[in-house]
């Protein structure tokens, strides 16, 4: 049944529509019922697009957009474990998450994780919003208090960093991975195994492009250059 393939809830920031498992074709023929049911309820909204485990590419979540503006609601995320998901969703411009609960993150078992797993998120994130992804993180923005990211491998910021960050949770990442920022000032930053918190008071520190790493069992954080 539809209701059981797609469900429709609302929220504080918008409705969030999650996609179960089916036929990409019918799915989005369900989606179109639905929609067209309640067609004043859902009108002038925007839609979060949970879809767990499934591979979206860019033309599908076209796709998706395209149905939801014929009921003039909007796309503005997508939530998904897989990251080519993720990727596509950034592609299009649209946030990555939609302020839930995070899910653990699974980093590929057989090898470290390479320069092509990265995803570029060109936007900044705000408060509330998280990134989940398996393999490195690229943002070209602030990630502003109370956003979060949790990367597999290493996470670059060309900005303001004062959210939240966990990189190297991938497998043999670890002692690995780096975080560097233009304004290297989270709260708290962790590198796989190791936590480090910024000074309670940093007005006076020079704000200049830092790069953290672990470095003789802590985390260190020097100019990047």
């Amino acid at each position: 049944m539809a209701s059981e393939r797609i469900n429709i809830k609302g929220t504080s920031d918008g409705l969030i529509i999650t996609l179960g498992a089916g036929a990409w074709p019918g799915l989005m023929d369900e989606l179109e019922q639905r929609l067209s049911e309640k067609a004043s309820f859902f009108k002038g909204g925007r839609v979060g697009l949970a879809v767990g485990p499934r591979q979206l590419t860019r033309s599908e979540l076209e796709q998706v957009g395209t149905v939801l503006n014929r009921h003039n609601v909007t796309l503005w995320a997508v939530e998904s474990e897989a990251s080519g998901t993720q990727e596509a969703a950034a592609e299009l411009g649209l946030e990555i998450g939609l302020g839930l609960p995070v899910r653990g993150i699974t980093a590929p078992a057989a090898a470290p994780l390479s320069q092509g797993e990265a995803i570029l998120v060109q936007r900044t994130l705000r408060s509330g919003q998280i990134i989940n992804h398996s393999g490195h993180v690229v943002v070209i923005g602030d990630v502003n208090p109370g956003a979060e990211i949790r990367a597999g491998g290493s996470v670059v910021v060309w900005g303001r960093l004062r959210g939240t960050v966990h990189a190297g949770l991938g497998e043999g990442q670890g002692e690995n991975a780096v975080v560097c920022a233009l304004q290297l000032s989270p709260p708290q930053l962790r590198i796989g195994d190791y936590i480090a918190r910024s000074p309670a008071d940093d007005s006076d520190h020079e704000i200049v492009p830092e790069m953290a790493s672990v470095q003789g069992g802590q985390i260190v954080a020097e100019p990047w250059k």
